[in-house]
């Protein structure tokens, strides 16, 4: 099939569009082509280098440092380019992701369209994987990482994955338009030179061409007329002809010099390398585009221009001008290659490394017509290079300045690297330590087991921990906690194995004494509880499988908190220590002494005797030394104590079932030898734990007495010597929901051991201010404002805070200070004599009045009534029961009246019951009186009711 001919003046426009076009689509897609490449890559190590950062992340412990996790997350993020990062544990739980709601769950219910197996596939394995996805654009990066504390598990079950992805659609397409719009200058320029060109061809060949086709178009039809113009004679018209053959000759030689420029044109501007071509005289006479990209010159602006002012080199690391190559070419006419870290600097001063070599340009001749430059960008390469020396520095750094004792071992189990810490911690040099010289260095007895241990790990690939002692440089040997993992290269080939080492010798001897101060005291070193238990349990069964009768002494110091409020924390520490020492000489090797804690120890002699009898004789016998050996002066540093002892005793003969139980025993004979007086022995009975149970049940009660509201207020009338009430005395009440009205003998004591009575008696100096300041509202103003006094136990009165308390009182409820009466023991007065002087000072102050109860039962001094803020004194009950029939009562009372009529104090005479007493009482200038014969106490409220009542009668009188 012959196609059909087509003019000439069609042929020449189609033909320079075809090579516009192919020109045009050639360089835009070499150019699209290596930015997306250059695009890809760099994404690619970004993409690495984030799945690597979490990972690293999360292995170093990032999991319990949510601040540091959440903020590196949070910083990949804000690359546009991630559309996904999430963290998947063994189990597939979420462990990261940007939305905190996906955390701790499955994967798989999050992302449905998500294929396990890569997750699985790259969990069994360490280094990062980089995948593209189906999607265009879309790359993934895949990174396992092992969870602190499961290195020991299964990497199955220790091993998870950080994944990220990236979407370059965008980021592509926005290239691809970049690169269009940058290509338009150059394609317009192109096009206007075809335009040009096709201008010229269709004047200066086209329309010759055209004239000589009509020509000869009409000679080939018969017309041998036709000729083209002449002038002159018939040579013109065959020179016309000639010319017009000859035109035809040349325009086809033209077409083909051109098609071959094209194509040279399309080749330089297609190779990735920068090219520059220069004359005999180092002048440029060609220039691609990368060249024009690297230097910043453009094409037309560079030639003609010396090489030297295009293409400035310099050496990179001091900044030396580089000699340029061409001139060597020049001159030797040889290939020539540039030394390496050779930088070219750009026209702007950008700064590219590059690789390149000048060759000779030869005619066929072998004669030299130029020099052709060829020089690609390679500051890639030598950015990776950079950053793969800065992070083995920084690794090697970081092994180096730490304390960790690094090693590496090869497939043989050959030492190949040991860090400094190693060869410090050691004193072993590098060379010896490689090979095996590091293994005599390790205790000959751990040697064997560390040797098997690491060749079990070769052989399995698998991870290992182990302890062992490693000589010091000091010559000691020192225990090592060694962990050891394989290690691979970056195909995934194993290595050998690789282990971290720290010094737990400290710890080791802390563990020793942890384990020392669990069954010894850390004061006295003798034995604590966990152990004096064990040995008690131990004497149980002796006594069981082999009879006889133990014994168990419970021993407390009396009033030990003495010494410590007196003389301080430190000199109760040299008492105990002592203690500890005289318990210890007094019993045989196979006893225990041991300490509880406090001022409490405990003797255990495991056979005591063959018979009850003895036992218990023998054990008396031991009692007596004991109380005998603490009843003997402590003579300390600073000062001289003198102690004695409560001592509680049981004895067993195999019948007991464990140690606490005997233990119990022992500490309720204890306390009932405190309650006895102190210095006391006292033999366990089984009434006992009825009497102690009870009384537990009760202080129970009492503490939540006090919440339920339970208490209340009673009153007892204080007369005058007319029988005219002046006042009362606050008593208090506990109602209970079971028992009734309960004793204060009953409770009062109870609370005043176990510390109640601070809020109890709190409770009560604010009622009783409710109660007075109720009253002051309510008496008439012709009548006498009548005392309230209220007893303060001496545990409330020391604490700290007791006058504040007082003044918070009086101050909330506003009454007259005068009328509030604070009632202190005498006992107080003489153990704390000063301190209570200088608080009673303080409260005289706010003007408050007082009075000592039980006045007499006491070590009683006038002496220090004259240095007290004292306003009255409370006649002991037990002087007033036998007067006046009792002569030494009577005796005394009188000197006491006696002494505080001189004094000017006031007496309050308690428990007047009879007339008789009453009347020598008065006789002897008492002035104040309260007792059953007046008035027996009644409620509170009731109390005040009959005295307003009373009030109003003498108002109306």
């Amino acid at each position: 099939m012959k196609l059909p001919r087509l003019s000439l003046r069609l042929m020449v426009p189609l033909g320079l569009a075809l090579v516009f076009l192919l020109i045009t689509a050639v360089s835009l897609t070499n150019g699209i082509h290596n930015r997306s490449t250059i695009f890809i890559a760099e994404s690619s190590q970004r993409l690495l280098g984030y799945t690597t950062e979490i990972a690293r992340t999360i292995e170093q412990g990032g999991l319990d440092r949510a601040g540091i996790l959440n903020a590196r997350v949070s910083s990949i993020l804000t690359d546009p380019r991630v559309d996904m990062l999430i963290a998947v544990g063994p189990d597939r739980e979420v462990l990261v992701a940007p939305d905190r709601t996906w955390r701790g769950k499955r994967v798989d219910d999050l992302i449905a369209d998500l294929n396990p197996d890569p997750f699985i596939e790259r969990q069994s394995q360490r280094l990062p994987h980089l995948e593209k996805m189906d999607g265009e654009g879309m790359v993934r990066a895949l990174q396992s990482f092992e969870l602190p504390g499961l290195s020991n598990r299964p990497r199955s079950e220790s091993r998870g994955v950080v994944c990220v992805r990236m979407d370059l659609t965008a980021s592509l397409a926005r290239i691809r338009n970049e690169t269009i719009l940058a290509r338009l200058p150059e394609a317009g320029v192109m096009l206007l030179i075809l335009l040009l060109t096709a201008w010229i061809l269709n004047a200066q060949i086209t329309r010759p061409l055209g004239r000589l086709r009509e020509a000869a178009a009409r000679l080939r039809h018969g017309d041998h007329d036709v000729r083209l113009p002449e002038r002159g004679c018939s040579e013109i018209a065959e020179v016309a002809q000639g010319f017009n053959s000859m035109t035809c000759a040349i325009a086809e030689a033209r077409e083909r010099l051109l098609e071959s420029e094209q194509r040279l044109a399309v080749t330089l501007d297609s190779i990735g390398d920068g090219l520059i071509a220069t004359d005999l005289d180092g002048h440029i006479t060609l220039m691609n585009p990368v060249a024009e990209q690297l230097t910043g010159w453009s094409r037309d602006e560079a030639l003609g221009k010396p090489i030297e002012a295009v293409f400035v080199i310099c050496h990179a690391d001091d900044d030396r001008q580089v000699a340029i190559p061409i001139r060597r070419v020049l001159a030797e006419g040889t290939l020539i290659g540039l030394a390496n870290h050779t930088v070219l600097t750009d026209r702007d001063g950008t700064r590219y490394h590059i690789a390149d070599s000048a060759a000779p340009i030869q005619q066929e001749d072998g004669s030299l017509v130029g020099v052709v430059l060829v020089f690609h960008d390679v500051s890639a390469e030598y950015r990776l290079r950079d950053a793969l020396a800065e992070s083995e520095q920084h690794f090697r750094t970081l092994a180096d300045n730490g304390q960790t004792l690094i090693w590496t071992d090869d497939l043989e189990g050959k030492r190949d690297y040991v860090n400094r810490p190693w060869l410090t911690f050691t004193g072993v040099p590098q060379s010896e330590a490689l090979g095996d010289g590091w293994q005599r260095a390790v205790h000959p007895d751990d040697l064997p087991a560390l040797q098997q241990t690491i060749g079990s790990a070769l052989e399995r690939r698998t991870p290992f921990t182990g302890e062992y002692r490693l000589r010091h440089h000091s010559g000691e040997y020192r225990w090592i906690l060694t962990k050891g993992t394989p290690r691979f290269n970056s195909r995934g080939e194993f290595l050998g194995v690789m282990g971290q080492c720290v010094d737990i010798t400290a710890d080791k001897q802390t563990a020793a004494q942890l384990e020392r101060l669990a069954y010894h005291d850390g004061l006295t070193d003798l034995p604590n509880r966990a152990l004096l238990l064990d040995r008690v349990d131990q004497a149980i069964r002796q006594r069981k499988r082999h009879g006889g009768v133990g014994a168990l002494l419970f021993v407390d110091l009396d009033e030990f908190k003495q010494v410590n409020d007196l003389y301080g924390h430190a000199s109760g520490d040299q008492v105990l220590m002592e203690v500890a020492r005289r318990l210890s000489g007094l019993v045989r090797d196979t006893d225990t002494v041991a300490r509880l804690g406090g001022d409490e120890f405990l003797l255990l002699v495991p056979e005591m005797a063959h018979d009850i009898h003895g036992a218990r004789q023998s054990a008396t016998a031991l009692a007596d030394k004991l109380r005998h050996a603490m009843e003997q002066p402590f003579e300390l540093e600073d000062f001289r104590h003198l102690a004695t002892a409560s001592v509680g005793l049981t004895l067993f003969a195999g019948k007991v079932d464990n140690a606490e139980e005997l233990v119990r025993e022992a500490d309720i004979a204890m306390y009932q030898a405190k309650r006895a007086g102190r210095n006391n022995l006292v033999n366990f009975e089984s009434g006992m734990v009825e009497s102690v149970t009870r009384r537990y049940r009760l202080e129970q009660e009492l503490k939540q007495a006090l919440e339920r509201g339970e208490f209340e207020l009673h009153l007892q009338s204080q007369v005058d010597s007319e029988e005219v009430v002046v006042g009362a005395e606050v008593l208090l009440r506990w109602r209970h929901p079971v028992r009734g009205l309960v004793s204060p003998a009953e409770f009062i004591s109870l609370a005043e051991e176990s510390g109640q009575i601070i809020a109890i008696g709190e409770w009560v100096l604010h009622e009783a201010c409710h109660l007075l300041h109720g009253l002051e509202q309510s008496t008439p103003a012709d009548q006498q404002q009548l005392n309230i006094s209220v007893n303060v136990s001496p545990r409330q009165f020391r604490t700290p805070d007791f006058v504040d308390r007082v003044r918070q009182a009086i101050e909330q409820t506003g009454i007259d200070p005068a009328h509030l009466v604070i009632e202190i023991t005498e006992n107080l007065l003489v153990s704390h004599a000063f301190e209570a002087i200088e608080r009673m000072r303080e409260l005289a102050e706010l003007g408050l009045t007082f009075s000592i109860d039980d006045f007499g039962t006491g070590y009683s001094s006038f002496a220090y009534l004259k240095r007290l803020p004292l306003d009255e004194i409370k006649l002991d009950k037990s002087f007033v029961d036998d007067v006046p029939d009792s002569p030494g009562d009577a005796a005394m009372v009188e000197a006491i009246l006696a002494m505080a009529s001189r004094l000017g104090i006031d007496v309050v005479a308690e428990g007047v019951e009879s007339g008789e007493q009453f009347d020598y009482l008065k006789a002897n200038d008492c002035t104040r009186f309260q007792g059953y014969y007046f008035a027996r106490p009644v409620p509170a409220r009731q109390w005040i009711d009959e005295q307003l009542d009373t009030m109003e009668r003498r108002s109306r009188r």
